[in-house]
């Protein structure tokens, strides 16, 4: 829930003015707090059912898997300003997000295993 409130608080300024992605035009700016609200939604979505975990992962982890190396090679060349690319580290939240995807998948395993559905 905290992931998800703390990516939608830096992506609302963002949409609304067009403001504060360094210095890309207006709508650049604006596309890019709407992808990161849609973020702040996901995480706020699995934080309300768990058991739409699972189905987030592929969203949000394919997102991390690309951010990660292009955040870093960007880093490295000059590219980002480290306050900015320190925003990129709210998508820990995907961690956050497979660990409940396993723990309900566990749950499910151990309760058919028991001759019993576990609800998800």
């Amino acid at each position: 829930m905290a992931v998800g409130v703390a990516q939608a608080v830096l992506a609302w300024p963002v949409l609304t003015t067009g403001a504060g992605a360094m210095s890309a035009p207006v709508h650049m700016a604006r596309e890019t707090g709407a992808w990161n609200l849609a973020l702040a939604a996901a995480f706020l979505a699995v934080a309300a059912g768990p058991r739409l975990a699972a189905g987030a992962l592929p969203f949000l982890g394919s997102f991390a898997a690309l951010l990660l190396p292009v955040t870093l090679v960007d880093l490295a060349a000059g590219h980002v300003h480290a306050e900015r690319a320190v925003a990129h580290l709210l998508l820990a939240g995907t961690v956050l997000v497979c660990s409940v995807a396993w723990r309900a998948r566990r749950r499910r395993a151990v309760g058919a295993f028991a001759g019993r559905r576990v609800p998800a």
